[in-house]
C-alpha cells in the first residue's frame, strides 16, 4: 500500500490538523473495542442494506446502481435476498448475475461491459460521499493507474478497535510497538501511526525504509514537513519517521532484542526476512517478540526461513481501498490464517479464487459491491476463542496472493506493466524483445527477488539497464516512485546476464515462473548483479 499526495495535499493537511485533536481526545479501550466489533457483526445485514440504500440506490446515476438495475435488482429485491439467505449468499447470487467490478474497471482502465450495458468509469465514481475523509492516499497503481482514497476519522477509529483486538488475541494488547514502514508521502506508515495513536499508545519508534522527500520535491516534501510539525504540536501522535534503509535491518532487530518485554514490529514481509537474517547474523534472540507482516505473501519458503530463525511472524491483510481487511489468528496454521474483519467487510471468492469485496460501513472510503482488487485467497468460516473470534469474527481468509502482481517491499506492480517498462528501456538501449526475460518465483530460502535476465548475446550492459530501470520506474503510476526507492535500495530487483529460458515452442517468453524453491539467478550466491542505489 503506497501513496503520494495529490494537488489538494496541502488542503488535506490543513483539514487533518483541524480534525486530529478531536480524533486523539478519546482513546479506544479494549472493552469498547470488543463491544463495537461484536455489535458490528450482529448488525452486519442491516449495515449492508443501509449502505446499499444510502450509497448505491440513492445515487441512481452511479455505476453500481446502474449495474444493479441492469441485473433487475432493486432495493426491495436486495432486502428479500439478504433476509432469505444472508449477505454472502446474496452477493454470490449478484456475482453470478453479472454484478461485480474488476480491478481494471474500478480504476477506470477499462469500461465495464455487460450484455446491453457499457459504463465508462473513473476512480472517483466509487468515492463514498458520506465519508468526509481527511487523510489522503492512493493505491500502488498495480494495474497501471493509482486510485485516490481518503480515510475519515470514524473509519480510522473503527480500525483502531480491530487492531487492539488483534494485539489482544496474541496477548500483546499493551506491548511496545515499532513500525518499519515508509514515511510520507507513503500512506502505510501514517495509517498505522494514526491507528495506534487512537489507542492512546503510539509506536515507540517509526523506522522508515525510504528517506524523507528532498527539499524542492513539491507537495511530497511539504506534506512530510507538515506531518513533522503536527507531531511536535501533538506529541500523542507518536514519533516522526527516522530513515533506516533495508541494509540496516540490524538496527530494527536490536530494538526488538533490547526491549525489556515482548514487543511488536509491524512491517512488510520482505522486511521481516531481513530482520530475521540480521538476528541470526548478530546472534539475537527474538523469539519473545511478534512481527505482524503484510504487503507481500508469507510463502511456505518464507515461513520456513522465519521459523528456523526463531522469529514469530503472523500475517496482516490490508488494501488501500478497504483499509485493514484481516489479522492472523494466534491459533491459525503457519501464521497466515486470518480473521476477516467481517463487521465492516463482506468478501466472496470466485471459482478461480479471486476475492471480491463489499463495504458494509457508511464510513468506508470507497463504495464497493463485489469489487475485485486483484487478490486471490481461500475463504471459510470457523469459530475461535481468541479475542477476535469471541466477537463473532468467524470468517477466515488464508493463502492471500496477487497472481498478476509483483509484490516487494509493500509495493505492488503489475507483471505486465513491469515487463512493458523493461521492454521500453531495452529498446532505448538498442535491444529487442528477444534480449531479456523476467524471472519470477521464491527461492529455497524464501527470497522473492525478481530477476531481469539479459541474454549473453544482447549488446546491452547490465549497468545501463539498471540505470534505465531506476530512471523509468517512477513513471509507473502510484507505486513506481516507491518501487524505485525501495526495490532498488533493497536490492530486491536484480539484473543479470544469463542464457534465456525458452518455452516448449522454442520462443522467448517475457515472464518465466520458476518452480517453487528453484533459486533465481545468483540468489544467495553473491554472484548476482543486483540493482542497488
Amino acid at each position: 500500500m503506497s501513496a503520494r499526495p495529490g494537488r489538494s495535499g496541502l488542503l488535506d493537511l490543513a483539514r487533518a490538523a483541524a480534525g486530529l485533536p478531536a480524533f486523539l481526545r478519546h482513546p479506544v479501550g479494549l472493552a469498547a473495542a470488543g463491544a463495537a466489533v461484536g455489535a458490528g457483526v450482529r448488525r452486519r445485514e442491516a449495515a449492508f442494506l443501509a449502505s446499499a440504500e444510502r450509497l448505491i440506490f440513492a445515487a441512481p446515476d452511479g455505476p453500481l446502481a446502474r449495474l444493479l438495475r441492469w441485473a433487475g435488482c432493486e432495493a426491495g429485491d436486495l432486502r428479500r435476498m439478504v433476509a432469505a439467505d444472508g449477505v454472502e449468499a446474496a452477493l454470490a447470487r449478484l456475482r453470478a448475475a453479472g454484478v461485480w467490478v474488476s480491478a481494471e474497471e474500478l480504476r477506470g482502465r477499462a469500461p465495464l461491459r455487460r450484455s446491453g450495458l457499457t459504463l465508462e468509469l473513473a476512480p472517483h465514481d466509487f468515492d463514498n460521499p458520506l465519508a468526509a475523509g481527511r487523510i489522503a492516499g492512493a493505491t500502488s497503481g498495480s494495474t497501471g493507474s493509482a486510485l485516490p482514497v481518503r480515510y475519515s476519522w470514524p473509519f480510522l477509529a473503527g480500525e483502531a478497535a480491530h487492531e487492539l483486538l488483534l494485539l489482544a488475541s496474541h496477548g500483546l494488547f499493551d506491548a511496545p510497538v515499532a513500525l518499519w514502514l515508509p514515511g510520507p508521502p507513503g500512506i502505510a506508515g501514517l495509517h498505522n501511526l494514526l491507528v495506534h495513536a487512537k489507542l492512546g499508545r503510539p509506536p515507540r519508534r517509526w523506522f522508515s525504509p525510504s528517506p524523507a522527500p528532498a527539499a524542492g520535491s513539491g507537495l511530497a516534501y511539504r506534506a512530510d514537513r507538515g506531518w513533522r510539525v503536527l507531531r511536535r504540536l501533538l506529541p500523542r501522535l507518536g514519533p516522526a519517521p527516522e530513515w533506516v534503509p533495508p541494509e540496516r535491518a540490524a538496527e530494527v532487530a536490536r530494538w526488538l532484542a533490547e526491549s525489556p518485554r515482548p514487543a511488536v514490529l509491524k512491517c512488510f514481509a520482505g522486511a521481516a526476512m531481513r530482520v530475521a537474517r540480521a538476528a541470526v547474523d548478530g546472534g539475537l534472540d527474538l523469539s519473545r517478540h511478534l512481527v505482524l507482516a503484510g504487503g507481500e505473501p508469507l510463502t511456505p519458503e518464507r515461513r520456513g526461513f522465519l521459523a528456523r530463525a526463531g522469529l514469530r511472524v503472523h500475517a496482516r491483510y490490508a488494501a488501500t481501498e478497504t483499509g485493514f481487511v484481516a489479522g492472523a489468528c494466534p491459533a491459525g496454521e503457519n501464521g497466515g490464517d486470518m480473521h476477516l474483519y467481517a463487521d465492516r467487510l463482506a468478501v466472496i471468492a470466485s471459482e478461480r479464487g479471486a476475492l471480491a469485496f463489499t463495504s458494509l460501513s457508511l464510513a468506508a472510503p470507497k463504495v464497493l459491491l463485489n469489487v475485485e482488487l486483484g487478490d486471490h485467497g481461500l475463504l471459510r468460516q470457523q469459530p475461535c476463542d481468541c479475542a477476535l473470534g469471541r466477537e463473532g469474527l468467524a470468517w477466515r481468509v488464508a493463502e492471500v496472493h496477487s497472481p498478476a502482481k509483483i509484490a516487494l517491499e509493500g509495493v505492488k506492480i503489475g507483471e505486465v506493466d513491469l515487463a512493458d517498462l523493461v521492454a521500453g528501456v531495452v529498446r532505448e538501449l538498442g535491444g529487442s524483445a528477444d534480449d531479456f526475460q523476467i524471472w519470477l518465483g521464491d527461492g529455497a530460502n524464501g527470497d522473492a527477488r525478481p530477476t531481469v535476465v539479459l541474454s549473453p548475446q544482447a549488446h546491452i550492459e547490465p549497468v545501463a539497464l539498471r540505470e534505465g530501470l531506476r530512471r523509468r520506474l517512477p513513471a509507473l503510476a502510484g507505486g513506481g516512485a516507491l518501487a524505485a526507492a525501495l526495490w532498488c535500495d533493497a536490492g530486491a530487483l536484480a539484473v543479470e546476464r544469463l542464457p534465456l529460458r525458452l518455452g516448449p515452442d522454442a520462443k522467448v517468453r517475457r515472464l518465466v515462473r520458476l518452480q517453487r524453491g528453484e533459486p533465481a539467478a545468483g540468489a544467495g550466491s553473491g554472484s548476482g548483479d543486483a540493482l542497488r542505489s
